[in-house]
């Protein structure tokens, strides 16, 4: 019983690693690298003036004292037209984090063919 264990977990590693080993040959050759600063949390908002503080500073208090490294991702916030002063405040905190950006959808689309291409 111990050694259909073992040749299973050996198994499975074995080919968790190719299959890593794959992936990395893979984006090797096509020149994609991930770094920590590419990681971005989007965030969609339309008129949330009362929530959009709370909703921020969540996630990066969140970030912050996550145990596997409390490092804080990029928040990209894409406001969908709101009329009130959610873009207010999203200005506010963009002057007290530099990893705070905010655009509209369409600046959103123009960031994802960049990203794509």
């Amino acid at each position: 019983m111990l050694d259909i264990l073992i040749q299973s977990l050996v198994c499975f590693f074995a080919v968790y690693g190719a299959i890593q080993m794959g992936f990395n040959i893979y984006n090797t050759l096509t020149g994609i690298q991930y770094k920590k600063d590419d990681i971005y949390i989007i965030v969609t908002v339309k008129n949330q003036q009362d929530t959009i503080e709370g909703i921020i500073r969540s996630i990066v208090w969140r970030s912050l004292n996550n145990h596997h490294g409390g490092t804080v991702p990029n928040i990209l916030v894409v406001d969908m037209g709101s009329t009130d002063d959610t873009l207010k405040i999203l200005n506010k905190l963009c002057g007290e984090y530099d990893f705070i950006q905010v655009t509209d959808s369409e600046g959103y689309m123009k960031i994802l063919q960049k990203i794509i291409h």
